[in-house]
């Protein structure tokens, strides 16, 4: 299991550089559907890549969901979660430190890529709101992902990818105006890490609401398809 946590923090820094470094470098000109995109391309690039290793999950979210729908044994959601904080906290440091290269410097890069709520929103949106649309959008995600695992028989890389993709990209054109950072509790972490000051005050929103979305995910997911659908082959291989 070592190579899937390997694959799961490269993964999830892949990710978030990607997209981070698109808001934090071209976010005026790309606009948020640009960034939205880029969200959703680096997604589908990376799931295709190591989909077959880890599952690309990319997302603690994500893995609580699969662990909850039977998908994954618990120490190895912990270790998966754990290699994708690493990942994301370096993808938005690396982002940070590019931004922060050109005349001038970015001086609140760091916050913008933090994202909030109320003064620190996009929109102005309020707490309530913040923690409505990350508990939503994640679990949209985590069901659609769920439903199209690259672990399950018969479902291939590419399929994965694409529905990641476009799930990727839909969550942050729906959640970007509202928070700035929708969906995915590492990426949360380590922004109000290197933020600091209200993105740290805020953290509680983007990490119990995008877990909270995961779990109401699985649980759709059970409710629609049943338990033990889609088992992860050690796991199939275990209970026999």
């Amino acid at each position: 299991m070592q190579r899937s946590y390997g694959a799961e923090g490269f993964g999830t820094f892949a990710v978030v550089f990607a997209g981070c470094g698109a808001a934090a470098v071209g976010g005026a000109a790309l606009g948020p559907v640009g960034v939205a995109l880029s969200f959703g391309l680096a997604f589908a690039a990376v799931a295709l890549a190591v989909g077959p290793v880890s599952g690309a999950h990319l997302n603690p979210a994500v893995t609580l969901a699969a662990a909850l729908a039977g998908r994954l044994r618990a120490r190895d959601a912990v270790a998966y979660v754990a290699a994708q904080f690493a990942g994301a906290t370096l993808g938005v440091a690396l982002a940070i430190m590019i931004a922060r290269g050109r005349p001038g410097g970015a001086p609140g890069v760091a916050e913008a890529l933090a994202g909030g709520y109320g003064a620190a929103s996009p929109g102005f949106y309020g707490a309530g709101s913040a923690l409505l649309v990350e508990v939503g959008l994640t679990a949209i995600l985590a069901f659609v992902l769920l439903g199209v695992e690259v672990r399950r028989r018969g479902v291939s890389a590419s399929l994965y990818a694409a529905a990641g993709g476009i799930g990727y990209a839909l969550v942050h054109l729906v959640g970007m105006p509202v928070t700035g950072l929708p969906a995915n509790p590492a990426r949360a972490l380590g922004a109000a890490l290197l933020a600091g000051g209200i993105a740290q005050g805020q953290l509680w929103v983007f990490v119990v609401g995008p877990l909270l979305g995961g779990a109401i995910g699985a649980l759709a997911h059970r409710l629609v398809f049943g338990p033990e659908v889609g088992l992860a082959p050690e796991l199939e291989a275990h209970r026999r």
